[in-house]
């Protein structure tokens, strides 16, 4: 890249070398003989990086620094010293300067500090570009929904969000409850730190409490090194605890520790370590039954309960379905290069009979199905497997026997759904576990868990295909 680079110095023969070994390197470079001329140059024009001599006549260069610091804090500027002023260049670096270089000036060390100066400057620029592109996906108003229960929940958000409040969501798999807390911290004071995610299901009971909380080397086998939790690298920011009904109950305990006391403590650590976290929770399950069954801390769930958002499941928002396929075939429209931009009235009505078990986690996997499948530039026909697409019969024999109570048929019919969806899908892909588990969003450890747990004898769907 050809970086714009200003050189302020009242020593002439210093500029014309400098400047003549930095054009040589396809830089661009301009030139001020004072402070007073830089600030002129910097008011007007546009430069990367500012090289500037300490000692000058009228405004000096620590003066400068200051000037541009507080004019442009992201600007790198590089301090020229002369001989016995390196105190002055090290405040310069206290006072924000980048680096420094002492006169003479070895040609090989400046190019390579200026080099380094130059690429972090891109890197911070590439960070606040993703950093305004994340903000700009959450902004309330690119959160698609015509429907009022969503609207409701909209509204709940934007009140919450400049706070500090603790926040719970609740809501189906696939409803989008991390998308919800996303916008809530991008739409905070803290949206410049970091949002970081702990999906609490994922890990087993020790790995979870050494990635919520870290620990120190030798806190267990295989502990050689000290390791920072996720608390600790959220500093300032928000920690996102997906599936926190999955949270074993000592576990539960450190939490609550870290709502009531905004500390925690490393494994094998002996010592509170504070942290400025604000926490949004989520969660499928009913936490007040777990709380009566005494799987979840009661005080917990009040810590956790103090701002509860209900996000409603796809079959409740009909009036969203229109929506969200457009939505999502300009989301995925890479896969088919651009081509595949609509879908037909017949294909979309067939979408909105759809029940929608799987939510919008479910539509996504459709549409990416329907795009890969679709060889025209609309889409005529939509997989949508006639065991999901309605609710279980409440008569059918498998689920409901005379005396069945309610907890076990509500279980039933979720085992049943699974066992439908996942056999269909080992069918129609061969048994190749690496394309089931893309297309159901879930990694293959799952889906092989999910098989065994409901019996099914993968080798009858594999046959002669090859499998991931």
């Amino acid at each position: 890249m050809n970086e714009r680079i200003l050189i302020v110095d009242d020593d002439k023969a210093f500029r014309i070398a400098t400047v003549a070994l930095l054009e040589d390197n396809s830089h661009t470079v301009s030139v001020a003989t004072n402070a007073e001329e830089a600030k002129e140059m910097l008011s007007s024009g546009l430069f990367d990086l500012v090289l500037s001599d300490v000692v000058m006549e009228g405004m000096n260069g620590i003066e400068l620094l200051q000037w541009i610091k507080s004019q442009r804090p992201d600007m790198p500027v590089m301090m020229i010293t002369g001989f016995g002023s390196i105190n002055t260049a090290v405040e310069a670096m206290r006072l924000g300067a980048y680096d420094y270089i002492a006169k003479p000036c070895d040609n090989d060390e400046l190019l390579i500090k200026i080099r380094r100066a130059l690429e972090n400057r891109r890197k911070d620029r590439e960070l606040q570009r993703l950093r305004e592109e994340v903000q700009e996906k959450f902004r309330f108003g690119n959160i698609i929904s015509r429907n009022e229960k969503m609207k409701r929940v909209f509204k709940l958000v934007q009140q919450v969000a400049e706070t500090d409040v603790t926040v719970l969501i609740l809501g189906e798999t696939g409803t989008g409850k991390e998308m919800l807390a996303k916008a809530i911290h991008y739409n905070s004071v803290r949206r410049e730190k970091p949002f970081v995610v702990i999906t609490c299901s994922a890990l087993s009971e020790t790995l979870l409490e050494s990635e919520l909380f870290g620990h120190e080397r030798g806190a267990f086998t295989g502990a050689q090194r000290q390791r920072i939790g996720k608390f600790e690298d959220a500093n300032g920011g928000t920690v996102f605890l997906d599936e926190i009904g999955d949270v074993p109950v000592h576990l539960q305990t450190k939490l609550l520790r870290v709502l009531q006391e905004k500390e925690i403590e490393r494994v094998g650590g002996n010592r509170p370590i504070k942290v400025d976290v604000r926490i949004v929770a989520a969660t499928n399950k009913d936490l007040d039954q777990l709380t009566e069954q005494g799987s979840f801390r009661e005080d917990l769930f009040y810590r956790l309960n103090v701002f509860p958002l209900h996000l409603p499941p796809l079959r409740d928002r009909h009036d969203d379905i229109a929506l969200l396929v457009d939505h999502l075939l300009q989301k995925f429209a890479d896969i088919s290069g651009g081509r595949v931009k609509r879908i037909s009235p017949g294909a979309l009505a067939t979408m909105m009979k759809h029940n929608w078990p799987g939510n919008i986690r479910e539509m996504e996997n459709v549409i990416k199905r329907a795009i890969i499948k679709t060889e025209a530039d609309i889409i005529t026909d939509i997989d949508l497997p006639e065991a999901r697409s309605g609710t279980p019969a409440a008569d059918s024999p498998s689920l409901l026997g005379p005396e069945v109570p309610f907890k076990d048929y509500m279980k039933n019919i979720v085992q049943d759904a699974e066992l439908k969806y996942l056999t269909e899908m080992l069918e129609r892909h061969q048994g190749n576990i690496k394309m089931v588990a893309e297309l159901m969003d879930l990694d293959r450890k799952t889906v092989y868990r999910k098989i065994q747990e409901l019996g099914i004898d993968l080798a009858k769907y594999r046959g002669s295909e090859p499998s991931s």
